[in-house]
């Protein structure tokens, strides 16, 4: 993430802007109470302000004029039409050489002009004037202040409004996703990828528990028919017919079994027991087990591996489950007289191996989703096959316990190949 996109940065950048707009707004507000203020000095202060060379009279002679003027010999007052004041203070002064030396100072006394204050000199104007700065430069950084932390909440409140519908289980919410790489962008981002997510899920569930039921509605539909027909005398109960209810039970025991499996792979409780084995061992026992089912439906079952041994650790239970169910599947949809064949190979550090077989193949838009639990191709896979639906499912999980991957494509020639790839090692 780049330093700009970073929320403490751009706090720390915004602290900063109002700090430089407040004092900027101060000093300005400060030099224009100054120059006002100027404007209100008398000529003689002005000038001696702007030319620092002139110099006031000596500090010995004005207290001397001054302790003259106020020991003031006569005062003449005349009022004014304007009730003002004007009047002549008379000092006589007596002179080095002899002699009295008089010496006449005129004064003017005015009432205060209309909206003059008393007080209002130049320093409570000037701490008003800092007052109204600071007071402009409070407010200023406060409504910069509020409008970041106002862009900064609205994602953030969004947020928390749709956690709180997502709470109530409307999964279908979405927010507003603000533009920019900040955390709060990708803060929205990831709550809208988790509310997408737990809807899927949602979905996958849902459909799930009605497959479920519908899987194990029809062997107890079936079961219940033909016990409730040989109560009524309608069927006999004969070996035939017990071979019948006793397949039933066993779709049922491995519907049971195969989602105990997935519950314990999605629950992370199920444990490897790896241990050496050779591939090839593996690979050649599967098949003999499951040749005479290949037989009994006029399909040749084949070997293609290597002649170097395969060695890698693995479980070998869970692994000789994986072979089956994929034979088993081969088996389901390959017609009378095809052929099913078992390779297996080592490259780039890992072992693999395939079971092809020569049957319709796998639609290109059924590929993506045949490793989805209950997930069945219409006319090759169904249920009079005996499967459940979660054979691939359990596949996959397996093979991904294992750190490994499966895969399914078509074969040019026609025909479904799922291949297996595990680490080597022991």
């Amino acid at each position: 993430m780049k330093l700009w996109n970073r929320l403490e940065v751009r706090l720390a950048l915004l602290m900063a802007a109002v700090a430089v707009v407040t004092n900027l707004i101060t000093f300005g507000l400060t030099a224009y109470q100054g120059q006002k203020e100027f404007r209100y000095l008398s000529p003689s202060i002005k000038a001696f302000l702007q030319n620092p060379d002139t110099a006031p009279l000596p500090f010995d002679l004005s207290r001397e004029i001054n302790r003259q003027l106020t020991s003031a010999d006569r005062v003449i007052i005349r009022a004014l039409s304007d009730g003002g004041v004007q009047g002549e203070r008379i000092v006589v002064l007596q002179a080095m050489e002899g002699g009295n030396v008089l010496i006449s100072q005129e004064f003017t006394l005015r009432p205060p002009a209309p909206g003059f204050r008393r007080g209002a000199g130049f320093l409570e104007r000037l701490q008003r004037s800092l007052t109204w700065a600071t007071l402009a430069s409070v407010g200023l950084g406060i409504l910069m202040a509020f409008a970041f932390a106002r862009r900064l909440a609205r994602p953030l409140e969004a947020i928390s409004q749709g956690a709180n519908r997502l709470a109530q289980g409307e999964l279908t919410v979405r927010i507003p996703t603000p533009k920019g790489n900040d955390e709060v962008s990708q803060l929205a981002r990831n709550f809208n990828a988790m509310a997408q997510s737990l809807e899927r899920l949602e979905k996958e569930r849902r459909a799930m528990i009605a497959d479920i039921a519908h899987e194990l509605r029809t062997p107890l539909t079936v079961m219940q028919g033909r016990l409730e027909a040989i109560q009524d005398g309608v069927i006999r109960l004969d070996d035939s017919e017990i071979a019948r209810l006793h397949h039933q039970t066993r779709l049922l025991s491995r519907l049971v079994e195969d989602l105990r499996t997935l519950s314990l792979v999605d629950a992370g409780r199920l444990a490897l027991e790896r241990q050496p084995l050779e591939l090839r061992e593996l690979l050649a026992s599967a098949a003999q087990s499951f040749r005479p089912r290949a037989e009994a439906r006029q399909a040749r079952l084949e070997l293609d591996l290597p002649h170097q041994p395969i060695s890698l650790s693995a479980d070998p239970d869970r692994l000789a489950q994986v072979v089956g169910n994929l034979l088993t599947n081969a088996l389901n949809h390959t017609p009378a007289h095809g052929r099913i064949v078992i390779s297996a190979g080592q490259e780039d550090g890992h072992a693999w191996f395939s079971v092809a077989d020569t049957g319709p193949g796998i639609p290109e838009e059924a590929l993506p989703k045949i490793f989805d639990r209950f997930y069945r191709v219409e006319q090759s896979r169904n249920r009079q096959t005996g499967g459940t639906g979660l054979g691939l499912s359990i596949v996959r999980a397996l093979v991904e316990l294992h750190g490994g991957r499966v895969s399914a494509s078509n074969r040019p020639e026609g025909g479904a190949v799922f291949r297996v790839e595990l680490p080597m090692g022991v």
